[in-house]
């Protein structure tokens, strides 16, 4: 725990207003790389998701919907808004969950744990990292070339963004997916390489998912799969499929099972 989330937040927020303040009014509409979803939609997703934990934090109720249903349903109610409006209202959220978030960086709102609508429970201090991941994916997956529509540039990946990202997906794979724990016949190692690397195990222990670093672990693996960190934010997500990515060796059939059915948000 850091205020590396807070950090990465800040960033990956600068990031995605710098180049939405470029779009035109032909951009705003584009069809995006997230099925179902204009350009304009993505960047208002991520006011409206802002919002949500905002909302969350300061324990006011929201409506009892799983995550995905509650965006398209917010997302809809603000498509006759015009780009600057979007940019508008995204800085507003912004600034108002900067505002919420940077005091549970500190003891002991960081630890305390709190259940973020239908992903799971975490501790309050990773909402800052979802929030990093979440802008920097959407924004450089969904709304960029060579995925998105947008021809852009951004600087690369770096560990100002894939430290909090990272964070956030590691610790997801123990609480998104309840059918995960079916997928994972043995011991696989992550191996991630690049900024924010990582090297783990996952594994099942009294029927629950562990995910710990491979130093720390004496049970042989039976695959390895590697991939880079930047592409670890796509295929585990299934922005992009594994297979154009990812290495596997040892049990190339375990391994598949696992990374065919891994989704996280």
């Amino acid at each position: 725990m850091s205020r590396a989330g807070i950090t990465g937040m800040r960033r990956a927020a600068q990031d995605l207003i710098s180049v939405a303040e470029t779009f035109t009014d032909r951009d705003w509409q584009t069809p995006s790389a997230a099925s179902g979803w204009s350009v304009q939609d993505v960047v208002t997703h991520v006011g409206c998701l802002l919002g949500d934990l905002v909302a969350a934090v300061n324990h006011q109720p929201l409506p009892d919907l799983g995550i995905e249903k509650l965006n398209d349903i917010q997302v809809a109610e603000q498509r006759d808004h015009t780009g600057a409006e979007t940019i508008t209202i995204l800085k507003h959220q912004l600034d108002q969950a900067l505002a919420a978030f940077e005091p549970l960086q500190d003891e002991p709102a960081a630890s305390a744990e709190t259940q973020m609508l239908d992903l799971g429970s975490y501790p309050l201090h990773a909402i800052a990292d979802m929030f990093t991941f979440d802008m920097t994916t959407h924004l450089r997956y969904d709304i960029l070339a060579p995925r998105g529509p947008i021809d852009r540039d951004v600087l690369a990946f770096d560990e100002v963004l894939l430290e909090p990202s990272m964070a956030w997906l590691v610790a997801g794979v123990t609480k998104m997916q309840p059918v995960l724990v079916a997928a994972i016949g043995g011991p696989l190692r992550l191996e991630l390489t690049g900024p924010a690397a990582r090297d783990l195990v996952v594994g099942v222990i009294n029927g629950a998912i562990t995910v710990t670093p491979t130093i720390d672990v004496c049970a042989n693996v039976v695959a390895t799969i590697r991939s880079t960190t930047a592409d670890f934010l796509a295929w585990s997500t299934r922005r992009v499929d594994w297979r154009n990515t990812v290495s596997v060796a040892g049990d190339h059939v375990a391994a598949q099972r696992f990374l065919n059915t891994l989704n996280l948000i």
